[in-house]
């Protein structure tokens, strides 16, 4: 049964805020020589443009898309889409010119090495499935490369569990009768072979 609960209760039971600050704390140290940060929502082509807000090399993790079937039993899952947005430019590393691709590529494949990890995409959270259906695509137009600019996306899914009620909660019952032909079965039945 639903109970009333206050905004700071809300708060500290959503295990989708949790999500994004536990994504960039696990991939900040895995990826050393680059920012990575969470958003409030997706990157648009002008703020890449402009630059004020993103200074590459720059992994940007935001959520996409959240949602709840509807299950009768009262427990359900939230899948979550997730995207990480990949912003680069041409670089020195070194005494090497790197392109804008070139750095994006590989840090692209690095997140979808980390993805396919066995432990680490879970980012330190308990009901949380292993990430699924991760794609990386280039995402910018001509305008944006024309102004030293490249940016991807790498997304993947993932669901939060065994949220809401324990559907057993909810029916306290010790046996349960069945009547078939005549015959009275009590369930869970006794395997043991002793007496009743």
């Amino acid at each position: 049964m639903i109970v009333p609960r206050t905004l700071t209760q809300r708060i500290a039971d959503a295990r989708l805020a949790q999500l994004l600050p536990a994504v960039e704390t696990t991939l900040n140290p895995l990826f050393p020589d680059v920012s990575v940060r969470t958003l409030a929502g997706k990157v648009d082509v002008s703020d890449v443009i402009d630059g004020s807000i993103f200074l590459p090399p720059l992994i940007a993790v935001t959520l996409t898309r959240w949602r709840a079937p509807v299950q009768v039993g009262g427990g359900y899952q939230v899948p979550v889409d997730l995207a990480a947005y990949v912003i680069t430019e041409e670089m020195a590393i070194g005494a090497t010119a790197v392109r804008r691709e070139t750095v994006a590529h590989a840090l692209s494949m690095g997140l979808l090495e980390i993805l396919a990890d066995l432990d680490v995409p879970r980012w330190g959270m308990d009901r949380i499935t292993s990430p699924e259906e991760a794609d990386a695509r280039p995402i910018f137009t001509s305008e944006a490369y024309a102004k030293g600019v490249a940016y991807y996306a790498v997304t993947w899914r993932q669901n939060l569990i065994d949220l809401g009620t324990d559907p057993t909660a909810r029916v306290p019952y010790t046996d349960v009768e069945s009547v078939e032909d005549g015959i009275v079965t009590t369930w869970p039945q006794d395997l043991s072979g002793e007496p009743i």
